[in-house]
Formats: structure tokens, sequence, C-alpha cells
């Protein structure tokens, strides 16, 4: 608990960044980097509160980390694992996606509060397959780069659902299976193989128990904040 009570503290005082729709990296450890167009460096170090924004990706060594995308989901990545944000709850299309480049990715799509339907669309893509979200808590797989996740290394390329349901695709255009609580697909060849949800893969999930988001009213407040900052230091900019 205490580590997302710190966690509101720091980003009141973090960087100031523009209006748009951001993640907010909520835990960390380890060894972790972002990196994108807007870094002058070729990778900064992840750091809680360390912001994200569309077009950055952020990268696992011997750690992992989670992010909070604005107020739509939460996302673990195990080690040696690289996503990157292709859209963020894009002002048009309300979609987000992401590009899980290799690595394992955990992704709790949060219900909105009062429970009426939302209308925002979540991704997880790779070359392997396109998952859309149609549930909250599932698992993502592809190969790791650079190391392997000795927890999670027997885990199959493919898409694992422990609550909801996951509309998985070969690509953007191909036909859905739909993947059920408690079901799994996995990549054979060019085909998709859908079955009952491995125990050990149903045992690893459990992480979701510990996954906590930032309420919409707090998210909203830290935006607020950065707004100013970010305005106070553009006028700084213009008296110099």
């Amino acid at each position: 608990m205490t580590r997302y009570f710190s966690l509101i503290f720091l980003l009141l005082f973090a960087t100031a960044i523009t209006a748009d729709e951001v993640g907010v990296v909520s835990f960390v450890q380890g060894k972790n980097y972002i990196s994108g167009p807007r870094f002058k460096n070729a990778k900064e170090t992840v750091r809680l509160g360390s912001v994200l924004k569309k077009g950055d990706t952020i990268t696992t060594e011997d750690g992992s980390c989670e992010i909070q995308l604005a107020t739509q989901a939460t996302v673990r990545l195990s080690k040696f694992s690289s996503l990157k944000i292709d859209e963020l709850l894009n002002p048009k299309t309300k979609s987000t996606t992401l590009n899980l480049v290799s690595g394992k990715l955990f992704v709790k799509a949060h219900k909105p509060e009062g429970g009426a339907p939302s209308n925002t669309q979540l991704s997880v893509v790779n070359p392997s397959f396109v998952a859309g979200v149609r549930g909250t808590e599932f698992l993502v797989s592809t190969p790791n780069q650079g190391g392997e996740d000795e927890e999670l290394k027997d885990v199959e390329t493919g898409v694992y659902v422990n609550e909801g349901t996951v509309a998985v695709s070969p690509d953007k255009k191909g036909k859905q299976t739909l993947v059920a609580e408690n079901e799994e697909v996995v990549v054979s060849g060019k085909q998709l193989k859908k079955q009952i949800l491995d125990e050990f893969v149903k045992e690893k999930m459990r992480i979701f128990e510990q996954f906590k988001a930032i309420k919409e009213e707090n998210y909203q407040r830290i935006k607020e904040q950065y707004e100013k900052n970010d305005q106070m230091m553009n006028d700084y900019k213009g008296q110099g």
C-alpha cells in the first residue's frame, strides 16, 4: 500500500508535461529504461513516477515495472521485455495500442467507476498476433530478448486469460478467436490454438491481486498539476 501513496506524492512534483493522456510508472524493481524520440539520451532510467507518452518504449533488463495507462489499465512488464506505446487513448478513436516487442506483459483493464460500459479500446500487438481487450485480466507472451525470466520461461507465445474475454487474431484483418476466462490461445506455426488455461500460468497470474489503480479523480488532479507546471515553464522560457 505504501508505494501507491508515495507515488501520488512524487507525481505532484514531477517534471511538467503536456495535457495529453500519459502512462505513469507505479512500481519499479531492478534495471528498467525508457527511450524514444523525446529523450536526449539513448535511454533514461525508469523511476517511480516516471511518465510515458505515445512513442515511448520501456525496456526491462533484470527488473520489472508496472505502468498505469491513464485510468484505462495497469500493465506489468516482466524481466527482459520491451513495450512501445503506439497509441495512448487517441482523442478521436479512444483507443490505446501497445506494441509488445518482446517478453511478457500482464494487463489489467480497469472497469469504469460505477460499472458503466466503456467505449475505450485496448489492443496489444506483435508480429504473431493482435489481442483486443474485451475482458480485464490477461497475460501476453512473446519470445524474450537479451535474457530470460526464469519464472516465465516455459510460457509459450500466446494470450492467457484470467478474467473476462480477449479477441485474438493472427493480424489486424484476420479472423478473431474469442478467448474467455480460464482459456488460452498459443501460436502454433501460423495458427492460433485455443485450449484450457494451463495451471502453471494461472498460478503466475495471481500477481493481478497486487495491482491497484490510481483513482480517476487523483489522476485528473495530477494532470492538472502537470498542466500548471507546464504553463509556468513556458511562461518562464518566454521571459528569457
